[in-house]
């Protein structure tokens, strides 16, 4: 399976420049995160031994998938179409990140399925492939620790078809890596909503995708799928980690933490060598109450930089070591992130260097020191610039498997 960028739309002409500012017309080829859609992305997953809660003694998995399925938006249920129990088969992937490392090949491993939902209906499976419960679909395990899921909509011949109508969510219970945000047990729970991507908005509902050239293209152009883009904008929260004595506990405001940036990119030529994706990231710390250009922590900026191949997750202190709350001066801020590019790399020809698409979550985790993951966290989804990205999502058609 292979998603690849191909160019970036130019939104305004050049004898824009000469006219007034004016508000930014959204572009009919920019999918709605709000609207039900015919792709879903789930940006993050948990691939670990399924938690066992200290009270009630239940077996937790540690991410939970939640799909469900509705009539699309202005689809008026039929006989044919949206009647009760329809039967959507949906598509799904488990996409793994590369490695800098030479001998992995920068190679991004997945792992593709089915599953079937009816109209109104919903199912929930767990990414290390236990069942949850009886009425759990089967599904392969996920063929690595973390990654994204993406998932789209098919006919019985597993063409892509147009049905605007997936929605979805994921529960993250406890961190479960050796170290970092998902080691060890935990009591945290958190959620986020699934990203929607729409078919072409020309289309029926129920239609087959065109092919623009290739049948195992996916293109998130317009044509066939609206497109996504390269910049987003977030929330953080600075780190704080070093404890403090007795008789100096923290106020509340004040908690020990740590923040985490979540970025994954649709350029991935999955199971075959992948350029790195690398992108600009600016942090602007909290405005104070005295508003004014002269006060050194009003609007702080501090630039960085990071890069990634199909996946990565990073404490925002390893990104740069200032980002905490004692340098930033403020316990919260902004991050932008943009400009997401792939770069030429030696050896890797199957890929393609420039402009690359970006989805991304902000996680939060707080707590004392002996158990920062293990208390409380929380998860912010992201704003987009509206700018799209042109990309071409190849994949192999047919049954699922192993790439």
């Amino acid at each position: 399976m292979r998603f690849k960028m191909k160019w970036v739309l130019a939104l305004l002409p050049a004898m824009a420049l000469a006219m007034p500012a004016v508000a930014q017309v959204r572009p009919l080829t920019l999918s709605d995160s709000q609207e039900p859609g015919s792709v879903l992305v789930f940006p993050k997953f948990i691939n670990r031994t399924a938690v066992v809660t200290a009270g009630d003694q239940a077996l937790l998995p540690r991410t939970e998938i939640e799909i469900g399925v509705v009539c699309p938006p202005g689809v008026t249920p039929t006989l044919t179409t949206c009647f009760e129990h329809q039967t959507i088969k949906i598509k799904f992937h488990w996409v793994c990140p590369g490695t800098d490392n030479v001998t992995d090949k920068y190679i991004c491993p997945e792992t593709d399925f089915f599953v079937f939902v009816s109209v109104n209906g919903k199912l929930a499976f767990a990414a290390d492939g236990r069942p949850i419960n009886s009425n759990s679909p089967r599904v392969p395990a996920a063929p690595c620790p973390n990654g994204y899921l993406i998932a789209w909509v098919v006919d019985n011949a597993d063409r892509p078809i147009k049905w605007d109508g997936l929605i979805g969510d994921a529960v993250l219970r406890g961190p479960n890596l050796a170290s970092g945000p998902d080691a060890g047990f935990s009591t945290a729970v958190e959620a986020y909503t699934a990203i929607p991507i729409q078919a072409n908005p020309a289309l029926a509902n129920g239609a087959l995708i065109p092919f623009t050239s290739d049948p195992g293209e996916l293109a998130f152009d317009g044509t066939m799928y609206q497109a996504v883009t390269r910049t987003l904008y977030g929330d953080v929260k600075f780190n704080n980690e070093t404890p403090r004595a007795p008789a100096d506990i923290p106020a509340p405001g004040n908690a020990l933490s740590q923040t985490w940036l979540t970025l994954l990119t649709l350029d991935v030529d999955s199971g075959f060598p992948n350029l790195p994706v690398f992108v600009d990231l600016n942090f602007f710390n909290e405005s104070l109450n005295t508003v004014s250009t002269t006060n050194p922590n009003f609007e702080f900026p501090l630039s960085a930089h990071t890069h990634f191949i199909c996946w990565t997750q990073q404490n925002i202190t390893d990104i740069d070591a200032n980002l905490t709350q004692a340098f930033e001066g403020t316990r919260k801020g902004i991050v932008i992130a943009n400009n997401a590019t792939k770069v030429n790399l030696f050896g890797i020809s199957n890929d393609e260097a420039g402009p690359a698409t970006l989805i991304g979550l902000v996680q939060v985790f707080e707590g004392t020191a002996a158990n920062l993951f293990q208390e409380r966290s929380y998860i912010f989804n992201v704003y987009n610039d509206s700018v799209p990205v042109f990309t071409e999502f190849e994949y192999q058609p047919g049954a699922g498997g192993t790439e």
